[in-house]
């Protein structure tokens, strides 16, 4: 098909290309409509108790601190599965979730192991404006700091041996994430012409098809239905 019987196509389907165009600007609009999200990543960290030994509470690592951090975060999101990725560096945004929060053990052991070698939680906020990070956040670390004063409690750990936590300084900045309006725009112009130019052609050869094997088949029922004519012979008398 040349570019001219393109255009000519266009002007026979002009209903299939008023749709093209709408459907593109709804889309369109929508992209600049998008104010994007704000997100922060905070890690809290848990601190063993100071000791004449281990006076340096930020150097201490413990296996069973990296257990009851993972107690606390559970106790907080609940019993339900985890889901696995191959890296600890996926987020809330890759995931596609613009309103939501995370708390979970960074596993380091892939998608098909476990390995939990930090004792720090990372806090995953996502949502539309900057105050409703900030206000979950300061929510979150709260009940954080409660869980885990109620499961020492329980295990009548002695408050002088209490494990704490706290918030790593610069992991509560509050970021705003948004992508490239132009790009989307062009994005979407480049999506919508394409499928609108694709729709335009497979309507026209179809009609194209169809009309050509109907006068075909029109032309062969004749045939079919006209009875043979029968010759005649004149035999000539001398």
């Amino acid at each position: 098909m040349t570019l001219w019987e393109f255009f000519a196509a266009c002007l026979r389907r002009w209903p299939i290309v008023l749709v093209g165009v709408i459907v593109t600007g709804i889309a369109a609009f929508g992209v600049m409509s998008d104010k994007g999200v704000y997100y922060t990543r905070t890690q809290i960290v848990f601190l063993a108790p100071s000791s004449t030994y281990y006076p340096n509470t930020l150097a201490t690592q413990s296996e069973d601190i990296i257990d009851t951090a993972g107690v606390v975060a559970k106790r907080i999101t609940g019993p339900g599965p985890v889901t696995k990725y191959a890296s600890p560096d996926v987020t809330l945004i890759g995931e596609g979730i613009r309103d939501g929060w995370s708390l979970g053990l960074p596993d380091t052991g892939g998608q098909w192991g476990t390995n939990f070698q930090s004792q720090i939680l990372n806090l995953e906020i996502v949502a539309p404006l900057r105050e409703t990070v900030l206000e979950r956040q300061t929510a979150m670390l709260a009940r954080v700091q409660d869980e885990l004063d109620k499961l020492q409690r329980e295990r009548g750990v002695e408050p002088i041996n209490d494990i704490t936590v706290q918030a790593a300084p610069r992991s509560t900045v509050i970021y705003h994430v948004g992508g490239s309006k132009p790009r989307s725009l062009g994005m979407v112009a480049a999506l919508g012409l394409g499928v609108t130019a694709a729709a335009v052609v497979l309507a026209d050869r179809l009609a194209r098809s169809r009309g050509t094997g109907g006068r075909g088949g029109l032309i062969r029922r004749r045939r079919i239905l006209e009875p043979p004519r029968r010759r005649s012979t004149f035999t000539g008398v001398a």
